[in-house]
C-alpha cells in the first residue's frame, strides 16, 4: 500500500514537472517569437518587400480588405499608398500574439557622416547634482538643503524670478541674504516649490549647500544629415555623469572638433578620443534642438556636406539588418573611413535603449589604432548592404572589440 502511495505521488510530481516545463517552454517560445517580429515595419511606397521570418505564424493585414499571410514561408508585401496598416499576428493560426504596424512611407535617403563634433548644451534649469554641509560664520556645520533638494532636481526660479545660470543663482541667493527663499523646481517632470534659509559662511557669502550644473560639453560623432539639413548624432542621450539621467535641454550648439589623439581601449577601461573644441562663434556648425534617449538632434550648416564630400545613402530598416559583415564609418585617421565589423545579433522588436544591434570589430586597421570601440565614437554610422542601418552607441567594458548600436529607424522615430 505504501509503495502504491509513493508511486502515485511520484507520478503526480512527474505530471506537475511536465506541466511546468511545458509552460516555461511555451512562455520562452512566445517571447522568442515576439522578439523576432518587430512592432513596426516601414516600407517605401510602391515597393515590393520580401520578408522571411520562418516562424509558425499567420497574419491578417487590414486595409480596405483583409489579406492573409503565412509566416512559415517568405512573404512579399507590395506597398500601396502612404499610410499605416495593421498586421494581426497569430501563433499557429489560433492565438493572438501581437499587432504589427506596417508603415508605408515616401522613399528617403540620409547622408551617413562619421566625423567628430563638439557639443555644448545649456540645461533647462539648474541641475542639482548633490547637497552638502556649509560651515557657517560660527564654525558650525549646517546643511540648509537637507530634506529640501534632491539630486536630479532642476532649479528654475528664486522667489518667482527665473534663474538661468549658476552665476544668477549665486547672485540671487546673496541678494536676499539671511531671508528665507522660495526655490521653484522641476522634480520628476512636476513643478514644485521649496522654502529654505541660506547660510552665511566664514567669508561672508550666503550658500545653500548645493552642487549645481548648468551646462555640458564634449566630443561625439555625427550620424546623419537628411535632405532638410536636419542631423542626428550619438545614438544615445547626453546624461549627467553624477545623476545618471538625460539632461533637460534649453539650448545647444554644434561645433567643429578636432581629434588630436586616441587612447586605446582595454579590458575594464574604455578608450577615448582626445580632442579640442574651439567654442568660437565662427566655429559653430549647427544648433541642438533635442536631447533624447535616441540621440541628439537639430539643424546643421549644409556646407559640411561639401567639406567632407558626403553622399546620400538608402535607409536600411530594422527587419533588413542581419548577421554578417557590415561597416562602421568613423574618423580615426584624420579622415572619414569605413571599417569592417561583424554583426552578431539584432533585436527588431526593440524600440529603445541603444542596444538593438550587437557587433564585433574585425577590421585589422581599426583594431591597431583603437583596439575597437572608444568613447567619442558614439554616433558612428553602421552600414550594411550599402544602406545606413544604425549608429554605434556603446562599447563592452570588458571587451573593447565588442559594441552595441541603435537602429537608424529608431533614431528617425525619436
Amino acid at each position: 500500500m505504501a509503495n502504491k502511495t509513493v508511486k502515485t505521488k511520484y507520478r503526480l510530481f512527474l505530471i506537475l514537472l511536465l506541466g511546468v516545463s511545458i509552460t516555461i517552454l511555451s512562455v520562452l517560445s512566445v517571447n522568442y517569437i515576439d522578439k523576432r517580429i518587430p512592432n513596426k515595419i516601414n516600407i517605401f511606397k510602391n515597393e515590393v518587400k520580401t520578408i522571411d521570418f520562418n516562424l509558425p505564424l499567420t497574419g491578417e493585414i487590414s486595409s480596405n480588405s483583409v489579406t492573409s499571410i503565412n509566416f512559415n514561408n517568405p512573404i512579399s508585401i507590395h506597398a500601396g499608398d502612404v499610410g499605416e496598416y495593421s498586421l494581426n499576428v497569430k501563433l499557429f493560426g489560433l492565438f493572438d500574439l501581437k499587432t504589427v504596424t506596417i508603415n508605408v512611407v515616401e522613399e528617403q535617403q540620409l547622408i551617413p557622416c562619421g566625423f567628430p563634433i563638439g557639443i555644448y548644451m545649456k540645461t533647462d534649469g539648474l541641475l542639482v547634482v548633490n547637497t552638502g554641509n556649509v560651515i557657517n560664520n560660527e564654525g558650525i556645520s549646517v546643511c540648509p538643503a537637507e530634506g529640501k533638494l534632491k539630486a536630479g532636481d532642476y532649479i528654475t526660479s528664486i522667489n518667482g524670478e527665473a534663474v538661468l545660470t549658476k552665476t544668477d543663482l549665486i547672485a540671487e541667493i546673496n541678494k536676499y541674504g539671511d531671508q528665507n527663499i522660495v526655490l521653484g523646481l522641476i522634480r520628476n517632470n512636476e513643478s514644485i516649490e521649496v522654502r529654505l534659509l541660506p547660510i552665511k559662511d566664514a567669508s561672508g557669502e550666503y550658500k545653500i549647500g548645493t552642487w549645481i550644473r548648468d551646462d555640458a560639453q564634449g566630443i561625439g560623432t555625427l550620424t546623419y544629415i537628411d535632405a532638410n539639413s536636419n542631423f542626428g548624432a550619438l545614438g544615445h542621450g547626453i546624461s549627467d555623469v553624477d545623476v545618471g539621467q538625460i539632461l533637460k535641454l534649453n539650448t545647444g550648439i554644434l561645433y567643429n572638433a578636432k581629434v588630436v589623439s586616441i587612447v586605446k581601449g582595454k579590458s575594464g577601461t574604455p578608450g577615448e578620443f582626445v580632442g579640442t573644441i574651439d567654442y568660437n562663434a565662427k566655429n559653430q556648425i549647427g544648433a541642438i534642438t533635442a536631447n533624447t534617449s535616441y540621440g541628439i538632434f537639430g539643424t546643421i550648416n549644409s556646407q559640411v556636406i561639401d567639406e567632407y564630400n558626403l553622399e546620400p545613402m538608402d535607409i536600411g530598416y530594422k527587419y533588413e539588418v542581419h548577421k554578417g559583415t557590415a561597416k562602421i564609418r568613423t574618423y580615426v585617421e584624420n579622415t572619414i573611413k569605413d571599417y569592417e565589423v561583424e554583426i552578431l545579433d539584432s533585436d527588431p522588436a526593440s524600440s529603445s535603449d541603444g542596444k538593438n544591434i550587437t557587433f564585433k570589430v574585425t577590421d585589422p586597421k581599426l583594431l591597431a589604432i583603437t583596439n575597437g570601440i572608444v568613447q567619442g565614437m558614439s554616433g558612428s554610422p553602421i552600414i550594411q548592404d550599402n544602406k545606413i542601418i544604425g549608429a554605434v552607441t556603446h562599447v563592452f567594458v570588458d571587451d573593447s572589440t565588442m559594441g552595441y548600436g541603435i537602429f537608424i529607424e529608431n533614431m528617425l522615430n525619436k
